[in-house]
């Protein structure tokens, strides 16, 4: 009943919901917060292949990433469920600044070793593993119930918007100002969550929760979503293919070793994906009315296992950004229309804990995906690593298309 409801609303615009103060002031501190995140991603990966010249240890950057979010994101949603969103959020975005400082640190001393990033990649994917479940879980509380579609719509947007800016600005600043000042800027981006979160006023908050066991609490989470057909075929189906197909991670070789354009060209074959994101998100909110749109979220799906394909052929610079722009336009569309059906068939009350279950599924399988692509690669090279991974994502794709009937009927 709450999906056919929302479905027959009328649709509501992005500016809508940016006219909500809380809400506008909470996503563009995030915005920032996400490019700086950028600048630090786009530098690690160019610095541990710089210093190892090894796809594997490349690659294992995704494994330190992964671990964290399997054994916190659970905890970390409960968490989201039992304290005030805002608190825990000024309290993981500040630890996150010390660690991009001290990154900054290393480098700028000469100090720097592969072993110091793998274990800063650990202890802020610990971080987010409780940030994440309790920035989307805080939503709710920001806007009308009506703008939650478009809300969860635009935080979408907001991580391919980063995703755009911040490589581009990245390979620049690598290749003019060196490593150290991505670390220091995301350091400094950090400030603008922390500064909305303190002084923002939010009339609605979250219901008191309910007293009841750690344990037994997440459990009531991880049984909403066994139990959701739909819900469990998106999640299953979006790790499978991003596990698979993590193409992203191996971005440097193909910039540095197959195509020859050094930082600058990594920063572009990384930013050309968002542009396209951007695009694709776009579409699916102008189209308003959201009835039946999660029909396509298989063919969306399938199209981009075969553009992987492709990709991994290409020996054109030109012709690898235009697929990386296609690449990230289907893949923001399928993760738009993934993410608000999610959140429309979830209670609020359970929000936190479905959040930490599917931060498990999107983040943690596309960190898995670095480390194994990473060695696949090391076996096949990165274009077989990438052929491959195609291959199984479209298997996978198409076996849960005909397995799944209810994800081809469900009007959302």
């Amino acid at each position: 009943m709450l999906v056919e409801k929302f479905a027959m609303e009328k649709p509501v615009r992005p500016w809508d919901v940016l006219a909500e103060k809380n809400f506008a002031l909470f996503w563009f501190s995030l915005l920032v917060s996400a490019i700086g995140s950028q600048f630090t991603s786009v530098a690690v990966a160019w610095q541990i292949y710089e210093l190892t010249d090894s796809p594997f240890q490349l690659g294992l950057t995704g494994l330190f990433r992964a671990v964290p979010v399997i054994v916190f994101a659970l905890t970390g949603g409960w968490l989201a469920d039992r304290v005030e969103r805002r608190r825990l959020l000024v309290v993981t975005q500040g630890l996150s600044l010390l660690l991009s400082f001290s990154l900054g640190l290393l480098t700028d001393s000469g100090h720097i070793m592969v072993w110091h990033i793998y274990g800063v990649i650990f202890a802020a994917s610990v971080l987010n593993s409780f940030d994440i479940p309790a920035r989307m879980a805080l939503i709710p509380n920001l806007v009308r119930r009506e703008h939650l579609t478009t809300a969860f719509a635009l935080s979408v947007t907001l991580r391919q918007t980063a995703l755009l800016a911040g490589p581009f600005v990245a390979g620049l600043i690598i290749a003019w100002a060196g490593l150290r000042w991505c670390y220091y800027l995301d350091a400094l981006s950090f400030l603008a969550v922390i500064v909305c979160l303190v002084f923002m006023r939010i009339q609605r908050t979250q219901a008191a929760p309910k007293r009841e066991p750690a344990l037994k609490s997440m459990v009531e989470g991880l049984s909403f979503v066994r139990h959701n057909r739909v819900i469990l075929a998106l999640l299953v189906m979006d790790a499978c293919v991003s596990f698979f197909g993590a193409y992203r991670a191996m971005m440097p070789v193909f910039a540095r070793d197959i195509l020859a354009v050094g930082p600058a060209g990594l920063g572009a074959l990384l930013g050309a994906p968002a542009i396209g994101a951007l695009v694709g998100s776009g579409v699916v909110m102008g189209l308003g009315d959201p009835r039946r749109k999660a029909r396509w979220i298989v063919a969306i799906t399938l199209l981009y296992t075969m553009g992987l394909l492709v990709f991994a052929v290409s020996r054109s610079f030109t012709l690898s950004l235009a697929l990386a722009f296609i690449l990230g336009a289907l893949d923001a569309m399928g993760e738009t229309l993934r993410m608000t059906l999610i959140q429309l068939m979830t209670p609020d009350s359970l929000r936190g804990r479905v959040q930490g279950l599917v931060h498990i599924f999107v983040i943690g399988g596309p960190y898995l995906g670095h480390a194994q692509i990473g060695l696949a690669a090391s076996l096949f090279g990165a274009p077989g690593a990438v052929i491959m991974g195609g291959l199984i994502g479209s298997a996978v794709v198409g076996w849960m298309a005909k397995t799944v009937s209810e994800l081809r009927a469900t009007k959302v």
